[in-house]
C-alpha cells in the first residue's frame, strides 16, 4: 500500500511539473574516490542514461547487462557513443568494493559508476524503488523515467534513447545557420 501511495505520488509530481522537469544537481565520488558532478556529465551534450541500483538487486543488474549488450548496436561512426550511461550505486558502505568487483566482472567499463552514499541523490530524485531509470535531455530536464525492470523493457528504453538522440541532433540542426543560398 505504501508502494502505491509513493508511486501514485511520483505520478502526481510528474504530471504537475510537465515534461520540464529538472532532475536534481549533485556530485557524487566514483568506486575510485574521484569526485563526478551531474553538470559535468550533461556539459557533454549528450543524453544521459541515469539508474540507480544495487548488488543485491537482480532486475538492477539484468538492466545494466542489456546496456551492455546494446552498446556495441549503437552507430559510433564518430567515434564515440551518442548516449552516456551513469549508474549510481545504493549499496551500503561495506559493499562498495563488492560493487566495484562486480561492475568490472559484468563489464559495465563504458558507465559512469557513482556512489550514491546515504542514498542523498536517490531522496532528492524521489526514486520509488530499484532499479529506476531517467533519461535526461542535456539541459537536465527528465525525457522519461521507469521504474523497475523486467526483461524486455531494455526494448522501450532504447527506442526512448533514440527519440531523445534524434530530437537533440534536430535542435542542433535548427540552431546551425543555414549555408544554402
Amino acid at each position: 500500500m505504501r508502494r502505491t501511495i509513493l508511486i501514485v505520488g511520483i505520478l502526481s509530481s510528474l504530471v504537475i511539473a510537465g515534461a520540464e522537469q529538472k532532475f536534481p544537481k549533485f556530485t557524487l565520488n566514483n568506486f575510485d574516490g574521484v569526485s563526478c558532478s551531474i553538470d559535468s556529465i550533461l556539459n557533454l551534450g549528450k543524453p544521459v542514461a541515469l539508474t540507480f541500483w544495487a548488488t543485491w538487486c537482480k532486475p538492477c543488474t539484468k538492466e545494466l547487462d542489456k546496456f551492455v549488450e546494446n552498446w556495441e548496436n549503437w552507430d559510433t561512426t564518430k567515434g564515440e557513443h551518442p548516449y552516456i550511461i551513469v549508474a549510481l550505486c545504493e549499496d551500503g558502505p561495506r559493499s562498495i568494493r563488492k560493487a566495484k568487483a562486480l561492475a568490472k566482472k559484468k563489464k559495465w567499463t563504458n558507465f559512469i559508476l557513482l556512489y550514491d552514499k546515504a542514498a542523498q541523490v536517490k531522496r532528492k530524485a524521489v526514486v520509488a524503488d530499484i532499479p529506476e531509470l531517467f533519461l535526461l535531455k542535456p539541459d537536465g530536464s527528465i525525457f522519461y523515467r521507469h521504474i523497475g525492470f523486467n526483461i524486455g523493457d531494455e526494448k522501450e528504453t532504447f527506442k526512448k534513447i533514440d527519440e531523445l538522440i534524434l530530437e537533440i541532433q534536430n535542435e542542433k540542426n535548427a540552431v546551425r545557420p543555414s549555408t544554402e543560398k
